[in-house]
């Protein structure tokens, strides 16, 4: 189950240290999470992954749980960037990739349920297991084209550092009723005080 947690927390977020900052709204836009300069990531698509993962956990989709709120946006924006990493690389994953990777993790777990029970753990529901999937591969293949002579540390290195510039470049800022973006560090900072409130996804 380690080396499993470990392969789950890699793929949901490039980052395993917070940094508490305090970003700028000014970017902010009205309904959005979470803005860059070329797109957001709207507060109805943070609803609905965190219902999906409160639903798959028999809650109620109303639940309010702050930690699964950030821990899911954190998520989303990390994909977010990668994604626009590997497009610029030209770094595609195939379906095949996905159903060989999926099958290889079922295989060590003990078969399809008992992995999505294992990311579920992770607040990843079953329905968001593939995009995580891919988040895996796209960090693996950009590594290879960063750092084609790195070792698997250095290659990980190589692509947090390109995703990191990336935010900076992209201007990623986080709705303060979510917490504050660092992305130096590509994780989400703590609510300000004065907003320690869980946040209504309603």
């Amino acid at each position: 189950m380690t080396s499993v947690r470990r392969l789950t927390l890699a793929a949901a977020a490039l980052a395993t240290a917070a940094s508490v900052i305090l970003s700028g709204c000014a970017n902010q836009e009205a309904g959005a999470a979470a803005t860059f300069s070329d797109g957001r990531i709207a507060e109805s698509d943070l609803t609905s992954a965190v219902a999906a993962v409160l639903e798959a956990k028999g809650q109620a989709t109303t639940t309010p749980d702050l930690i699964l709120v950030q821990q899911t946006l954190g998520r989303m924006i990390t994909q977010r960037l990668v994604s626009e990493l590997a497009d610029r690389e030209g770094v595609e994953i195939s379906q095949g990739k996905l159903d060989e990777m999926r099958v290889n993790y079922e295989e060590q777990i003990g078969g399809p349920e008992a992995l999505e029970q294992a990311f579920l753990q992770e607040n990843v529901a079953p329905s968001q297991l593939e995009a995580v999937l891919r988040l895996q591969l796209q960090a693996q293949e950009l590594g290879y084209l960063l750092n084609a002579r790195g070792s698997a540390e250095e290659q990980g290195t190589a692509v947090f550092e390109a995703v990191s510039t990336l935010s900076e470049e992209l201007d990623t800022t986080v709705s303060p009723r979510f917490g504050s973006w660092d992305p130096t560090t590509l994780s989400l900072g703590e609510v300000p005080s004065d907003l320690s409130t869980a946040p209504s996804l309603d």
